[in-house]
Order: structure tokens, then C-alpha cells, then sequence
């Protein structure tokens, strides 16, 4: 169950980056990170922790809770 989260949250993550116009690796750059964490991240490959997704949003400039949207509306199907 943890893989889909994670698949979901990077397919959030993807959204957002890419509706806002920043490369994975501007975005890896203002966040402290790696390009490749950030992809492996996007593809579900990471569990990532709660310091990386406020570094991710406040990188994206969206709050937690529009990066964590998508995730929400799937735990409440549980």
C-alpha cells in the first residue's frame, strides 16, 4: 500500500512541476537535492520524508496540502 502513495504522490509532484513550468533539475537545485532523487521520487521510486515534501513545496511554491491533494482524496477511500 505504500508503493501507491508513493506513486501517487510523485504523480502529484510531476503535475505541479510541470504546470508551473520548472525543470526537474531547477527544482532539485532550490530544494537541496539531487535531480535523480527528484525523478525517483516523481516515478514512486522514494518513500519520501516529511522535511523533503515541505522542501519540494515550498520549492514549487504550493502549500502541503495542495502537494498532498490527490493523496487525501485516496486515504479516504479506505
Amino acid at each position: 500500500m505504500t508503493d501507491d502513495y508513493c506513486v501517487q504522490f510523485g504523480k502529484r509532484l510531476a503535475e505541479i512541476r510541470k504546470e508551473k513550468g520548472i525543470a526537474q533539475d531547477k527544482l532539485a537545485l532550490k530544494c537541496d537535492m539531487s535531480r535523480s532523487f527528484v525523478g525517483e521520487v516523481e516515478r514512486g521510486k522514494r518513500n519520501i520524508s516529511l522535511r523533503n515534501i515541505c522542501k519540494l513545496a515550498i520549492g514549487l511554491g504550493v502549500t502541503t496540502a495542495e502537494l498532498l491533494s490527490l493523496i487525501d482524496g485516496e486515504i479516504s477511500k479506505l
